[in-house]
């Protein structure tokens, strides 16, 4: 299934002006009724710059692995009240927006092929979600592979997918047999007692591989027979002894996505201080959060809610300055 679409301007991605810039993310501000939109920020948060601003939502910002472009989804308005959105790419700086899809229901979750000449997303039709993938040079867009995967990532070596599916963390071989499988056990339906609260719902989401291709960060958020988040964690995976550990996030945080930085010894969060104490949603901020040290740094400022960050290799080197580390326990004193 392939069909040919701006076949003429997409060559002109390929003169992309690099930037410096390493983090992309979005933020909206509810109480405006403000849009989300996507920006651009350094490692330390400097330099912030806005790319997106229209009057409809952008989101699920991914950046091509030679950083001069990024792939999002954006909301289609259609007269009929129907939902569309479909796969868009821009250069770095904001610069030369072209649209990839035009299909006529949900396009989402774009990620670049690991070679940097596809980009690849979840296409819903029906009951089905398909992986797709879009050509830059040709336009041509195919089914990439015919399972049910949504949000996906690749695998450094482009070997494997993680991805999530109706609440759970799955695997996928591209090159051998595919098979789906579990990187969990099954969820129950009844779960275990948190905090003296029965947890009814588990939601594991967004998995993401480290660079060294052995490790998959995820989140996992728990919910009370009333659907109030009541626990949010992130996990880490061994891909090869198939163990896992849970991150020292303070009890109380909400996390939204977590993404790996650098060398896979840091991480971003975008996550929400008080999201699980007040029982819902509140301000959602960017972290840096460095393992070894167990220190995190926050890098947005922004009014209303910072979401979904990607991270790209850059030439720029992490720098704290007009920053301030703080340790896990000046957090957990802040939002008791």
């Amino acid at each position: 299934m392939k069909f040919k679409l701006f076949t003429a301007c997409i060559p002109l991605l390929l003169l992309a002006p690099l930037v410096n810039a390493k983090i992309v993310f979005v933020n909206k501000i509810p109480e405006e009724n403000q849009k989300h939109d996507i920006y651009v920020m350094d490692d330390d948060g400097s330099n912030l710059k806005k790319i997106t601003n229209t009057p409809v939502h952008e989101i699920n910002p991914a950046w091509s692995p030679d950083r001069r472009h990024i792939a999002f989804e954006r909301e289609i308005p259609a007269a009929d009240g129907k939902q569309i959105t479909n796969i868009f790419i821009v250069n770095a700086d904001g610069s030369n927006e072209r649209q990839l899809t035009t299909h006529t229901g949900l396009d989402s979750y774009p990620i670049f092929y690991p070679d940097g000449k596809r980009v690849c997303f979840s296409r819903i039709q029906g009951k089905e979600i398909r992986l797709y993938a879009v050509d830059l040079e040709s336009g041509d867009i195919e089914i990439l592979i015919d399972e049910d995967i949504d949000k996906p990532d690749w695998s450094p070596n482009g070997r494997h997918i993680v991805y999530e599916l109706w609440n759970d963390i799955l695997t996928v071989s591209t090159t051998g047999p595919r098979k789906p499988k579990l990187l969990l056990p099954p969820r129950k339906r009844e779960l275990e007692i948190q905090r003296n609260i029965k947890i009814k719902f588990l939601e594991r989401y967004h998995p993401k591989w480290s660079p060294d291709g052995r490790t998959i960060l995820y989140c996992e958020t728990a919910y009370n027979d009333q659907y109030i988040a009541v626990s949010s964690k992130v996990f880490m995976h061994d891909w090869v002894l198939g163990t896992q550990k849970a991150l020292p996030i303070p009890k109380d945080w909400r996390v939204h996505r977590a993404v790996w930085m650098g060398d896979g010894k840091t991480i971003l969060l975008s996550a929400d201080e008080i999201g699980i104490k007040n029982g819902r949603h509140g301000t959602y901020n960017i972290y840096q959060y460095h393992i070894p040290s167990n220190t995190m740094t926050q890098l947005t400022h922004l009014s209303g809610r910072s979401y979904s960050p990607d991270w790209v290799e850059g030439a720029l080197d992490v720098s704290p300055r007009k920053k301030k580390p703080t340790l896990w326990s000046e957090i957990k004193d802040r939002t008791k």
